[in-house]
């Protein structure tokens, strides 16, 4: 098989993008429905019936879960020839997850992994409900899709409860040692809480870089029965002991749910549904700069600081030889599945978050740029604008662009008015924009952070053709994709903190006090529209309707081709009026960062002032609130 070659008469081979017990794993396009698969092979060692059996175990285990957001999609099964030994290959075609597994991954936050970790519990619940254990939940069997989501891989070595049928083809079970509950290692029948145990061991390695047990070898830790190999008789006499040494200090607020998940005696463990909760209540906090501390963000009720108290006391009464019991004492064979964020959140009337910390907030996850290639070439662009937007460019054509805004807002759903469709717990609505725009709004009722998302499509400029028609739903589409997300919930965080020197941590609005803004003409300098995080401060005036604002912004370095370049205060600053004559703008360059595809990018402070004067007064004002911002900048 090479790169090009038709698989099928349907898929469409790109590149491989990794190896299983089968053979090599497969990029491929789906020529049928237009998206992204990965071909995964998988081979019986003759024809053995029982050997068939077992290994189509694997796809049909996954097929129950086929709509659970947590848990990898299966989209069929494709049979290939057999060979002259009688073996057959077979072909499972499923979601693709960019990335591959997590063990390919640098080590995150405490936070970070808090939050996959409760995605993956949401996903072993379920299983568990459906008498299912997975037996080998490591970094390297949970991937991220497109939109950061937590998936859940591989089943290969998935387990039956109470009865004797398998999913495996490497014998009764296996497991990873590094990570694999005592019982599991013992050679006993796996039971639910194996997969707690497991779940809490690949925490806390995407936390330190390494199991609790120790370094992971290079390759694939899978049980091997060669004792004859010293570091492997190591490895897997820690497993039978239950061996765990926990830092406390690396793993933070994560150290008390991670002792409660990793008990040697699995009738102690959490259950998953619980360590979902737990989790989800350390996710609750969201790191702030650079430095892991933790600063609360609003939380849903239920999720109460009482969780992590009530883990603390499952370990303290662990040493008077107390027994944690579950809602069935004894019977740790089949918890019943956690509900969805959303779902909880409605059964208990409360408000929650859709947005969280917007400084740790990754914007971009809203956007999907396969859904809108169907439109054209789609981008997403990761440094365009103030911190709380995301912008995707849709190429139609060589003169034709469509520009998609997804824009965190600040407020609360317009009184009196309904959505015109709901996706789950968010409703999408529509809002009153300009001729050549279409703009939707997302909400729930009452969002607990008081944060909506706007979402808005125009052409972009020097764009020759389009319509509103085609505009609104390409902003349809965009806002169906965002609010799949939203209804997920939390967004996912940035992969990567945003720098200490970045004006992400600062705010706008006290770069303009009520001195800078008397250079403008009956601005109401106390009562400010404030923007999200306080990225942003806008004012008012009764004298001829002027507007100011002030707002972070970033984009490649501003020309001065447009305009007039000068330094204020030790800052590059480019003024500009608008084309119509009837706005200005001023661009104080705070810092400048290698961006995306390496191009250079600035992070900059943006002062736009409108209203009815001539261009050159609304430029003389923007420049004197720009030198006066900047004034503060070098303060700070």
């Amino acid at each position: 098989m090479r790169s090009g070659d038709a698989f099928a008469d349907r898929y469409v081979l790109r590149e491989v993008i990794g190896t299983g017990r089968g053979g090599e794993v497969w990029l491929a396009h789906d020529t049928v429905v237009g998206q992204e698969v990965a071909l995964k092979p998988e081979r019986t060692s003759g024809a053995d019936e029982t050997a068939v059996r077992r290994l189509l175990g694997e796809p049909r285990a996954m097929a129950k879960f086929r709509d659970h957001p947590h848990v990898v999609t299966l989209f069929d099964v494709v049979t290939g020839k057999q060979d002259e030994t009688g073996a057959q290959t077979y072909w499972f075609v499923m979601e693709y997850v960019p990335g591959g597994g997590l063990d390919r991954q640098p080590a995150m936050t405490p936070v970070r992994a808090a939050r996959i970790g409760a995605q993956i519990a949401d996903a072993l619940a379920a299983l568990h409900a459906s008498g299912i254990v997975h037996c080998d939940v490591k970094p390297a069997n949970i991937g991220l899709g497109r939109h950061g989501t937590a998936k859940l891989l591989d089943f290969g070595a998935a387990y039956r409860v109470g009865g004797s049928e398998t999913i495996t083809v490497n014998g009764p079970f296996s497991f990873t040692p590094d990570y694999a509950a005592p019982e599991l290692a013992r050679g006993n029948v796996p039971r639910p809480a194996s997969d707690v145990f497991c779940l809490g061991a690949t925490l806390y390695a995407l936390v330190t870089g390494a199991p609790p047990r120790g370094d992971v070898d290079p390759g694939d830790a899978r049980s091997t029965g060669d004792e004859g190999d010293e570091s492997e008789r190591l490895r897997y006499w820690k497993a039978e002991q239950g061996v765990v040494d926990l830092d406390a200090a690396a793993v933070g607020p994560l150290h008390p749910v991670l002792t409660a998940m990793l008990q040697r005696d699995p009738r102690l463990r959490l259950d998953a549904r619980e360590a979902k909760r737990l989790l989800e209540e350390v996710a609750g906090f969201a790191p702030h700069g650079l430095a892991d501390t933790a600063t609360p963000v609003p939380r849903r009720r239920g999720l109460r600081r009482p969780l992590i108290a009530a883990a603390l006391g499952i370990c303290a009464a662990l040493g008077l030889g107390l027994a944690y019991l579950s809602d069935h004492p004894g019977d740790t064979s089949a918890p019943r599945s956690g509900q969805s964020p959303a779902a909880k959140d409605a059964a208990h009337g409360a408000p929650r978050p859709l947005i969280g910390d917007p400084h740790t907030t990754d914007v971009c996850s809203l956007a999907d740029p396969a859904v809108l290639g169907q439109f054209g070439k789609a981008e997403v662009d990761v440094d365009y604008g103030d911190f709380d937007r995301c912008d995707v460019l849709v190429s139609v054509d060589d003169s034709t662009r469509i520009d998609v805004s997804l824009r965190l807002l600040r407020g609360s759903p317009p009184e009196g008015t309904k959505p015109s469709r709901t996706v789950g717990e968010i409703g999408i609505r529509q809002e009153q924009g300009e001729d050549d725009e279409c703009k939707l709004l997302l909400t729930s009722d009452d969002p607990a952070d008081g944060t909506l998302v706007g979402v808005r499509v125009n052409m972009g400029k020097g764009s020759v053709t389009g319509g509103n028609a085609t505009l609104c739903t390409v902003a349809d589409k965009a806002a169906a994709g965002a609010a799949e997300v939203l209804d997920r919930g939390p967004v996912p965080r940035r992969a990567a903190p945003y720098p200490r020197t970045s004006l992400a941590w600062a705010n706008a609005c006290t770069l303009l006090d009520s001195k800078a803004l008397s250079a403008v003409p009956g601005l109401k300098a106390d009562v400010p529209e404030v923007g999200v995080a306080n990225w942003s401060c806008e004012w008012s005036s009764d004298v001829d309707g002027l507007d100011a604002e002030i707002g972070f912004f970033r984009d490649q370095p501003r020309s001065a081709t447009d305009g007039t370049a000068l330094t204020l205060s030790g800052y590059r600053t480019v003024v500009e009026a608008n084309d119509d004559g009837d706005a200005c703008s001023a661009f104080v360059e705070y810092r400048r960062y290698n961006g995306q595809d390496s191009e250079t990018a600035a992070e900059m402070v943006r002062l736009d002032l409108s209203g009815q004067r001539p261009a050159d007064e609304l430029c003389g004002m923007a420049k004197t609130l720009a030198g006066s911002a900047a004034a503060q900048l070098r303060a700070r």
